[in-house]
This record gives C-alpha cells, sequence and structure tokens, in this order.
C-alpha cells in the first residue's frame, strides 16, 4: 500500500511539473512572437564621445543623416549639466534636442545620479556632503530642472530614472527603493510622459524594476571577458529573454532592450590597442547577429550599445560596423 501511495504521489508531482513546463513553452513560443522588425536605437553619450577624441555634435549629426537614426537615448549627466550649484550647462542637451525634433526624431532622457556609460555615476563634487555619499536633495532639485526644462519639448518620448539602479555596477553607491520611488514620484509630478527603468537582462531579477516604471528596458550582451578565459559569448537563448519578459509583463505596460551590444567588451584601456586590433572584437558580422538575436527575442524596441565606437572606427580607417550599421537602420 505504502508503494503504491509514493507512486502515485510521485506521478501527481511529475503531471504537476509538466503541466508547468507547458503552460511555459506556450507563453514562450505561442503567446510571445518574435518581431521580424523591432524598433530600432541608439544609446548616445556625448561623455563617451570625448573620451574617443570625437567631437559629438559631429557624430550626433552623423548618426541622424547617415545612419537614419530616429531613436536616441540621451544621458543627462548631472556632473556635467550642473557643475557648480545652481549653474546649469544645457548647452549639449539643447542642441540635440533640436536636431532630433528637426528631423523627426525621438528621445528618451536619462536622469539620475547614475546613467549611461563608465564610471556609471556623475556625481558633482560639490554634492558629496552629508550622512549619505551625496545630498539626494540635490539631486532632486537638478532632476527636477531638467525635466522643467525639456517637458515641451516635441522630441521628447519618455524619461528614464537612472541607468540600472540596482546592478552593483560602477563607481556608485548602492541604490535603495525608496530612494528611486522618490524620485519616480517627483518626475510624474512634473510630466506625464512614461517612464523607463532598466536591469540587467542577464544579472538581475526583473520584477522590482518593472513594478516602478511604465516600460522595462534591459540589457543584453553575447560577448563578454573575464580575467580566467578571455573573451566568452554568452549560452543563453533568445527564449530566455521572452520567457522573462513574459512573466514580467502584468507588471509594467511594455518590456524593451535598452542596450543591445554593439561594440567590443573593453577588459582594458582603449589606447592600449590599436583601433584595427580592437575592430577584430566585435565585427560587422557581430552586429548583425545581435540585432537578429534581439528581434528574436520578441522585443519590440532595440537600442543599440556603441554608435559612438562605430564613428571613432569610421575615422579610424575600420569603416566596416558603421557601413554595417547603416544597413541594418535602413532595414528596419
Amino acid at each position: 500500500m505504502k508503494s503504491w501511495s509514493h507512486n502515485v504521489s510521485r506521478t501527481y508531482w511529475i503531471l504537476i511539473v509538466s503541466a508547468i513546463v507547458a503552460i511555459l513553452l506556450a507563453i514562450v513560443f505561442l503567446e510571445t512572437r518574435p518581431h521580424a522588425r523591432p524598433r530600432l536605437g541608439v544609446t548616445f553619450s556625448s561623455v563617451y564621445a570625448r573620451q574617443l577624441g570625437l567631437d559629438p555634435r559631429e557624430v550626433f549629426t552623423a548618426l541622424l543623416d547617415d545612419v537614419g537614426v530616429r531613436h536616441f537615448r540621451i544621458p543627462v549627466y548631472w556632473s556635467e549639466t550642473e557643475p557648480l550649484e545652481g549653474e546649469f550647462h544645457w548647452d549639449d542637451v539643447d542642441w540635440m534636442m533640436d536636431e532630433a525634433a528637426a528631423r523627426g526624431a525621438q528621445v528618451t532622457l536619462v536622469i539620475g545620479h547614475k546613467v549611461p556609460r563608465w564610471p556609471e555615476c556623475y556625481i558633482p563634487d560639490w554634492a558629496e556632503t552629508g550622512t549619505y555619499p551625496f545630498d539626494r536633495e540635490k539631486l532632486l532639485v537638478f532632476m527636477g530642472a531638467a525635466v522643467e526644462r525639456y517637458r515641451e519639448e516635441p522630441a521628447l518620448e519618455r524619461w528614464q530614472v537612472e541607468n540600472e539602479p540596482y546592478l552593483p555596477f560602477g563607481v556608485c553607491p548602492e541604490a535603495t527603493k525608496e530612494n528611486i520611488d522618490g524620485e519616480v514620484e517627483l518626475v510624474r509630478s512634473l510630466d506625464d510622459r512614461p517612464i523607463i527603468m532598466t536591469a540587467s537582462g542577464e544579472l538581475q531579477r526583473w520584477g522590482l524594476t518593472a513594478r516602478q516604471s511604465d516600460v522595462l528596458g534591459i540589457s543584453v550582451y553575447r560577448i563578454t571577458w573575464n580575467r580566467a578565459v578571455g573573451y566568452i559569448r554568452y549560452p543563453l537563448p533568445p527564449w530566455f529573454y521572452r520567457l522573462r519578459a513574459r512573466l514580467v509583463r502584468p507588471a509594467t505596460d511594455a518590456v524593451i532592450i535598452s542596450e543591445l551590444q554593439a561594440e567590443p567588451w573593453f577588459p582594458e584601456a582603449i589606447g592600449n590597442r590599436s583601433p584595427s586590433e580592437w575592430a577584430k572584437e566585435f565585427t560587422a558580422d557581430d552586429l548583425r547577429a545581435n540585432v537578429l538575436f534581439a528581434a528574436q527575442t520578441g522585443m519590440p524596441e532595440v537600442d543599440l550599445w556603441g554608435a559612438e565606437w562605430w564613428y571613432f572606427l569610421l575615422k579610424n580607417d575600420e569603416p566596416e560596423l558603421w557601413e554595417e550599421a547603416v544597413r541594418v537602420f535602413r532595414k528596419s
């Protein structure tokens, strides 16, 4: 009798597990179909462009006119925009918003203390006071000033509050849910545009970030590097992201790829190798493959990471990535 009962119980659990697996497979393969042509855009960093020795306005114009980019994610760097308390330098962002609007392009502005590009956090020296690593009230003043300045801009599509705030990456203090809730509440009180928040596609849970935002953006990296083995390719398939997106969709309006790798992972200073050597680490074939991979995740929007790098290579007689980007955007 005990053996019979044990077999029935085992069969019961096998049926339960099988049913769960079948439901998950149906969600992944039937309810969320790949987008043949997701909306493509790029992240554009004036700071990174300058680090590469480029004129940010020249690069931005080339992306608009030569590549045909019509969707940008642009960080507003606190330390660059407010170098002294109450003294705001909006010139770069003003210019980009004007140029985008003139061509019918749309922009997501990223505000907060942690925004795209290393060292991730851009906190002005004058704000590093008090018991917390910096004065959060002064951050809220900056964020409020940014929203009030750009909320009437025709090119502005949505706001991003911080960049991967809960990922312990970069030279940054730890973020708390309460801090981020306060920032989101501030932005919502000043403008009714959607708010996007971001998380690592591979290294984080998505639930909290999805619940705090209208749109969840995730990063997708295919080729990374570590000291033990050098460059490695992530083995995760597209359905991994598709399933995770489906599971958090009840908590947010949309899930998109806000950061798709489109440049090498740099394990050392860029100046340590020649442009031709770096060009071998991420090729036009890699770019094409990553865009196809992103489409297979089913995400409706994909922002590419590395547009400034394409232009740097172009200016250093390595045009392949730039030329492939032109082809990719013409097809989108």
